[in-house]
């Protein structure tokens, strides 16, 4: 049996099922030049390199406690920044179609080096810091803005790459001999010679006119070289495909006062797309549209993707870091906002408020659109993980084919149907399901530019009237508590869908009392767009969505019902991740998606989400399923509002769980003391050991669950744990 956290083989199961903690591959360095090899093995135990022995690397986490070697990798990533906002700034500055598309790939190159720094050193890129930039401005110095020819912008490229390498070595040499600085310094300096070798054969291949990695988008051809070699399907524009098939003067949107119907949207997205291309967009080009949720929201997007470009929705309350690391990250030809305050040139230059916006489409002539074939990319969303920077995912045309194949046969939607989601649309759940879905099958998609609180999505139900509403469980609870949940049921809503986060049993069968209304289960993802897993009240457990294939990555655990991870295959799924290739072969696997959540399969054969591999931890050497024990210990407990678990180390250095909960205000003790009586009835390894009360769960804008808070929380009132 293979072991659901990494899928080597278990060793060990006199004791119950074990996890090898074997996650990533072993790590090999050369003792000559410090470059570290990742693989389970290497011929003859030379480095690829420079031929030099290799020795085995610990994965060794607590060199990073050493200050000066954490601030060695602070600084690599400071270079891998700044090498991708001079590249991708360059691109915006130019107006070759040849350079352009060469800064962009430079760009992806910095990106995808710092996937590499991520996975290796196990931090996350930082958030910019002035005085490593200050430090390391020698290495970006004299170098020319506006290289005249792409031969030259390589040679810019090489050179900073071997200036970044000089300067590790320099710094390798001055560490103390033998400490954890000097070996890191080594490596990174090992890292940049062999990037430099990178782009000096890439230069040779393009000096040859040769294909290299700098030609084509390599999501997409990857994708088209997987295809079957079939007769290629029709030309396509997702966009359009959305709007064709509704009666032109059924109502489209509804936004506060604004209404829109099917021909009013189409015209508008249509002159929206001929806006993009006055302004200069070609296709491939991104579009930013950081707006509230609204119908300039949508014809923008649209209106991007029916123009040929890819359409990227940005939070419009995201904190300035992240932006500037976003505009980095995607190098947008427009960015559609209500303000420019917050954007840093050279792109506040290439800022397009909404009021002019709005004014520009009205007086622009519409124009066809752009047809593409199926894998061509039309949209980012951002992943909402709960680790980690979130991933942009790229989208390809072709999963407007499909889209709504399971708000169709699952829930129930019709033409019919006015539709509600409470999450914003910079999110898949709500883009896929209520937006993209409802325009496809000619349903009325209601908006609301609020950030959503119970009060107000109790608000806009009460006016709106929506008959289909999509949240997340946390809301739906709130909504609950909040004792709003009948008003939903009286102001017409008949069918709920739940996703984001696992649904308890519990909270389901509280809103059912409460409203009269059953709510269906889904799990999705922003790589498969769609729910691919949908459970109405009855069901056991969730079952495979129509049009969706599944198959457990390791049957024979799933059989012994012993957690796995699936693989789900689906039209809609995504073409992967911009400049993450480890991700993208961890979690796209032969033409499916393969989440690292965990499911147990139901004796009828449906799918019981089991958490997160995060969320299945050994303690005393047993399987703990932190989600399992959440519920046991919450479900029908008084005064408990909800209530989360993690792994941490105990006093003694040994792993143990701690339990957070939420409890109604004045019935903290009851419910500690309650909780406390469950937890005496379990099995020793699965007893929380530490308890603590607070105001609320830490979640993500969409509602998941965010873990490592609360081991962050812990180190906070104790100090940093072993």
């Amino acid at each position: 049996m293979l072991c659901p956290k990494c899928h080597a083989p278990l060793a060990d199961e006199s004791e119950g099922l074990y996890i090898c903690c074997a996650d990533a591959p072993m790590q090999w360095q050369c003792g000559q030049c410090g470059k570290v090899s990742e693989g389970f093995a290497f011929p003859y135990g030379s480095c690829p390199q420079c031929g030099g022995k290799l020795a085995l690397r610990e994965d060794d986490r607590t060199a990073l406690a050493d200050r000066a070697a954490l601030d060695a990798v602070r600084m690599a990533f400071e270079i891998e920044l700044g090498g991708r906002a001079f590249y991708q700034r360059a691109a915006a500055d130019s107006g070759d179609d040849e350079l352009r598309a060469l800064f962009g790939r430079f760009a992806v190159m910095e990106g995808e080096h710092m996937e590499t720094l991520s996975r290796r050193y196990h931090i996350e890129p930082p958030a910019p810091s002035p005085a490593f930039r200050l430090e390391l401005a020698a290495v970006f110095a004299e170098v020319e803005h506006r290289p005249k020819d792409p031969g030259n912008l390589f040679r810019i490229a090489i050179a900073l790459e071997k200036r970044a390498a000089a300067f590790f070595t320099a710094r390798s040499a001055a560490a103390p001999a033998g400490s954890a600085e000097q070996r890191l310094y080594l490596e990174l300096g090992a890292e940049e010679r062999e990037h430099m070798a990178l782009l000096t054969t890439e230069y040779e291949r393009w000096q040859a006119r040769k294909p290299g990695l700098f030609s084509g988008d390599p999501l997409a051809d990857a994708a088209r070289a997987a295809r079957p070699t079939a007769a290629p399907a029709e030309a396509i524009n997702a966009a359009a495909l959305l709007l064709d098939a509704a009666d032109p003067a059924r109502l489209a949107l509804v936004c506060g006062d604004q209404q829109l119907s099917y021909g009013e949207l189409r015209d508008r997205v249509a002159r929206a797309a001929g806006l993009w291309r006055a302004r200069g967009l070609k296709p491939g080009d991104r579009v930013a549209i950081k707006l509230p949720d609204g119908i300039d929201w949508v014809v923008a997007f649209l209106g991007t993707i029916w123009a040929g470009g890819v359409a990227v929705a940005v939070n419009p309350q995201i904190p300035a870091p992240e932006w500037h690391y976003i505009l980095d990250e995607a190098g947008f030809n427009v960015i559609l906002a209500a303000s420019a305050d917050d954007t840093p040139p050279p792109w506040a230059g290439r800022v397009m408020l909404v009021d002019e916006g709005r004014r520009a489409v009205a007086a622009t002539a519409p124009v066809e659109p752009h047809w593409v074939d199926d894998d061509t990319p039309a949209f980012w969303c951002h992943s909402s993980g709960t680790s980690g920077k979130p991933k942009a995912v790229v989208h390809r045309h072709g999963f407007a084919r499909e889209i709504e194949r399971v708000s169709r046969e699952r829930v129930g939607i019709t033409a019919d149907d006015r539709i509600f989601a409470t999450s914003r649309l910079f999110f898949s759940y709500p883009q896929t399901n209520s937006l993209f879905a409802g325009l496809k099958i000619g349903a009325t998609v209601i908006l609301d530019p609020q950030w959503p609180t119970v009060d107000s999505v109790a608000a806009t139900v009460e006016r709106t009237r929506p008959t289909v509403l999509l949240s997340v469980p946390s809301l739906y609870r709130s909504l609950l508590h909040a004792g709003l949940a009948p008003a939903i049921a009286a102001a017409g809503v008949t069918r709920c869908v739940s996703a984001g986060e696992a649904l308890p049993e519990s909270l389901r069968t509280a809103w059912r009392e409460a409203t009269g209304i059953g709510m269906l289960d889904g799990y999705g993802a922003s790589e498969t767009l769609i729910l691919v897993l949908t459970a109405l009240d009855g069901d056991d457990g969730l079952q495979v969505s129509p049009g969706v294939d599944v198959q457990p990555l390791d049957a024979q655990a799933a059989a012994n019902g012993v957690p796995t991870r699936l693989c789900f295959r689906v039209s809609t799924l995504a073409l992967g991740y911009l400049d993450r290739p480890a991700a993208q072969a961890q979690s796209f696997r032969d033409g499916a998606f393969c989440p690292a959540d965990l499911f147990l399969r139901t004796p009828s054969g449906g799918w019981r989400f089991a958490g997160r591999e995060d969320s299945l931890v050994k303690i005393k050497g047993r399987w703990v399923n932190l989600v399992e024990l959440e519920e046991r210990l919450a479900l029908g407990t008084p005064g408990l509002l909800e209530a989360a678990s993690v792994c941490v180390p105990d006093e003694d250095g040994v792993d143990s769980v701690a339990l957070f909960y939420v409890a109604r205000i004045g019935e903290r003790v009851k419910v500690e003391q309650a909780l406390r009586e469950r937890a005496a009835a379990l099995p020793p390894h699965q007893r929380p050991v530490g308890w603590h009360a607070i105001e609320a769960l830490p979640r993500t804008p969409t509602g998941k669950l965010l873990r490592r808070r609360l081991v962050d929380m812990l180190r906070m009132a104790v100090g940093d744990l072993p």
